[in-house]
């Protein structure tokens, strides 16, 4: 009889660890495998990483079984993970869990740590076994980070093996060249806006979505790279100092874009100055007869220092290409793109906002650089449309236009959304946001401005999240902005259902930002 109830034990052990460990687990997938990152969103949800209900009722059983109480403690024990599995809920999940063969690995670790455990129970001590499985159990979410750091040796062999076999792909290929772009902002739009004009002459890969960590690219070059490609057009993404040249180590970039150097993942960078070395290290990969083109608007790279070989593009004269004659609308954009020596190029766009004009100059100037004629490059602008979740115009089913700004907003680009709402006059304007994260300890004074600029752009707001939009809030107050017109969710579904009941066929929303489960 005693060992049944063992046995049933470790069975209903396994369920409730794993609907716990499986939450950890999508929390340092969301934050890249990284473990201090994990560590910092365990120090964030403390009270859901020790929970005390789950606490008291497994401690209960293991001072019963140190006591020799066995049987009762057996049963209780029983009845506790019965009432934990019942009532534990699956969070609503954003960004859907995968299991990729990562985590298949994770999950033969704790597998062979629960044979162990089993083991114990057979020739040790079933007492012994059934408190270690409540210990567990209750250090569910600390286990992923442990199990994650005894994989560690195996996961960076792999990741070498992934990383030579595409270095070696990419050196068969002679011909190929590779542009590489990387900034705090604005790096995804500007790979669409190059790779569409320039397979107009080119026959172009590029890092498809957001794929900009090293693996992300990696896999890429291993699964999609072939002989007949000319270009490869490599997003770099950074959340440390090191991550860029990393990836330029494999993919030894002929040009590079940054796009921008601002105030992003500062609570891993630490500076702004960190974020600077980072993604300058795109452009020191650069060969000498290589060439660098860079957002001249932007101070930070301004007050950089840059080798000669810079080609700059924005929007004054002060920039090697750049726009003017600017226009734009809630219909869309035109404008007219100064070269160099030559014909300055007619540009109309249904794309949204001043940042999307300063990415198709950069995608110009490359396109120019690389020997492509004026109507090849006009033919190229009139396909660019909007990337998904990046100032994306969609249509309510109840006649309101959303523009769809959710993918990890940043200050600048927050900005300048903020402006393409304010340019619909003759609407209800409307923003829900979460405010920005990442930023260390400027959050609150960026967040606090993000509230006054919103209170120059939106006739109603809806923050989503209480702790979080604390700062924005303070910036609505700072304007003197209506109480009355703004409205503070506890989740996105809440703030969608505000949204429903106060909109109308006259109005537009802009969702701006949309954070991901680990931060809500």
């Amino acid at each position: 009889m005693q060992n049944l109830l063992i046995a049933l034990n470790l069975i209903l052990f396994l369920i409730f660890f794993y609907k716990r460990a499986r939450e950890g687990l999508h929390i340092l997938q969301l934050e890249n495998y990284y473990n201090d990152r994990y560590a910092v969103w365990m120090k964030r949800y403390i009270q859901k990483i020790c929970n005390v209900k789950v606490i008291f009722l497994l401690l209960i059983p293991i001072i019963l079984l140190v006591l020799n109480i066995s049987d009762i403690a057996l049963l209780l024990n029983l009845f506790v993970f019965f009432l934990l599995i019942a009532t534990a809920k699956r969070p609503q999940e954003k960004k859907a869990f995968v299991v990729t063969s990562r985590i298949r690995r994770m999950y033969m670790t704790y597998l062979l740590i629960f044979i162990i455990l089993v083991i114990i129970a057979i020739l040790v001590d079933a007492k012994v076994a059934i408190m270690l499985a409540n210990l567990f159990a209750m250090l569910a979410y600390p286990f992923v980070y442990f199990v994650n750091l005894i994989n560690k040796p195996i996961e960076k062999s792999i990741r070498k093996g992934f990383c030579m076999k595409a270095s070696k792909k990419l050196k068969e290929i002679p011909n190929l060249k590779v542009i590489g772009i990387t900034g705090s902002y604005g790096k995804t739009s500007t790979k669409y806006a190059v790779n569409t004009i320039l397979s107009q002459k080119f026959n172009t890969l590029m890092t498809p979505e957001s794929y900009n960590t090293t693996m992300g690219v990696v896999r890429t070059i291993n699964e999609k790279l072939t002989s007949t490609h000319q270009l490869f057009i490599c997003e770099m993404g950074a959340k440390y100092v090191g991550d860029i040249k990393e990836i330029c180590d494999i993919v030894n970039p002929d040009f590079g874009v940054v796009t921008a150097i601002g105030p992003q993942h500062l609570d891993t960078f630490k500076s702004l100055e960190n974020v600077r070395k980072t993604k300058l290290e795109l452009v020191d990969s650069l060969p000498q007869n290589g060439l660098a083109f860079v957002n001249w608007e932007d101070e930070n790279i301004r007050k950089s220092e840059l080798p000669p070989n810079v080609v700059k593009f924005g929007l004054t004269k002060k920039a090697d290409y750049y726009a003017e004659n600017v226009d734009i609308t809630e219909r869309g954009s035109s404008f007219d793109v100064v070269l160099p020596n030559k014909e300055k190029i007619g540009i109309k766009t249904k794309l949204l906002g001043e940042l999307n004009i300063l990415n198709i100059v950069g995608a110009v100037a490359i396109a120019d650089k690389l020997g492509m004629t004026a109507e090849e490059i006009k033919v190229g602008a009139k396909y660019l449309k909007p990337v998904s979740h990046r100032l994306q115009l969609k249509q309510n089913p109840n006649g309101s236009i959303i523009i769809d700004d959710a993918y990890n907003s940043n200050v600048k680009g927050a900005t300048m959304a903020l402006d393409v709402l304010k340019s619909f006059e003759k609407k209800q304007r409307v923003l829900i946001t979460p405010g920005i994260v990442e930023l260390g300890d400027k959050a609150n004074q960026i967040n606090r401005d993000l509230g006054k600029k919103a209170a120059e752009c939106a006739d109603y707001v809806i923050l989503v999240g209480v702790e979080q939009t604390k700062p924005i809030l303070k910036g609505l107050q700072d304007r003197h902005y209506p109480k009355q017109n703004t409205f503070v969710a506890k989740n996105l579904q809440e703030a969608l259902q505000e949204m429903n009941r106060i909109t109308s066929n006259n109005t537009v929303i802009l969702l701006e930002n949309d954070l991901p489960d680990n931060y809500l």
